[in-house]
């Protein structure tokens, strides 16, 4: 069932890539994202067992997405097929070794980032109080980055202002942004009230704060070195 929904989840990420427009803006964000593909590995994570099947079950599942993606990349959309180099030659070579490194890159990315949610998801549901409500903030911190980072990139209101030929644009990027900041404050309402962990709200609100702010700086991190990888 864990290698299924990763399997869905790459399907959906790769079909997401294929729709234009400000639609397709938000449906990135709400199947090929870091906020779909961690709250998948928190879910999963919250629904396991015990601590190991949460780490292993985040984790596969994240690496199945990941690879199901970049599979279906190489073999039935192949944007890395059809350059040309400045004399002539086909560029197909540097497009298959960009492909490589970003997948490699990415399943990195499963296998540090797998073990946390998985773990965090389960301790929301097992922990006593203050770990549970120390692991809803840090997971909503974790998922909530990405989109704290597109806020103070591009903030709401600026977008909002956007007129003319960029509106269009622009709204999807505003809708975008709203996905990836309420959806993890929802995921951990839902936490918070499955447990009952508003009673150390301050708990996980100052795990949330710090551990945006780390995560959005991650981000960051991330697309400077895949643009420079790619």
């Amino acid at each position: 069932m864990i290698v299924l929904t990763g399997a869905v989840l790459g399907l959906l990420a790769f079909v997401g890539d294929a729709v234009d427009g400000a639609a397709g803006q938000v449906m990135i964000a709400v199947v090929s994202s870091g906020l779909a593909w961690g709250a998948a590995a928190l879910l999963a994570g919250h629904a396991a067992p015990d601590g190991r099947s949460a780490v292993r079950g985040a984790t596969v599942l994240l690496a199945s997405a990941t690879l199901v993606y970049y599979a279906m990349i190489l073999v039935i959309s192949r944007r890395w097929s059809g350059g040309t180099l400045a004399d002539g030659s086909s560029a197909d070579w540097y497009g298959l070794r960009s492909l490589a490194v970003m997948t490699t890159a990415w399943l990195l990315v499963s296998v540090v980032a797998g073990p946390s949610l998985g773990l965090m998801g389960q301790m929301a549901r097992t922990a006593r109080l203050p770990r549970a409500a120390l692991a809803a903030g840090v997971a909503c911190g974790l998922l909530s980055g990405e989109g704290w980072l597109h806020v103070a990139i591009a903030p709401p209101w600026r977008l909002w202002e956007v007129d003319g030929p960029d509106a269009a644009f622009a709204r999807g990027a505003l809708a975008t942004e709203l996905v990836q900041v309420m959806v993890p404050l929802a995921v951990l309402a839902w936490l918070a009230s499955a447990r009952r962990l508003w009673r150390a709200w301050h708990l996980m609100v100052a795990a949330l704060a710090i551990t945006a702010t780390l995560s959005a700086l991650l981000w960051h991190l991330l697309r400077v070195a895949a643009n420079h990888l790619g």
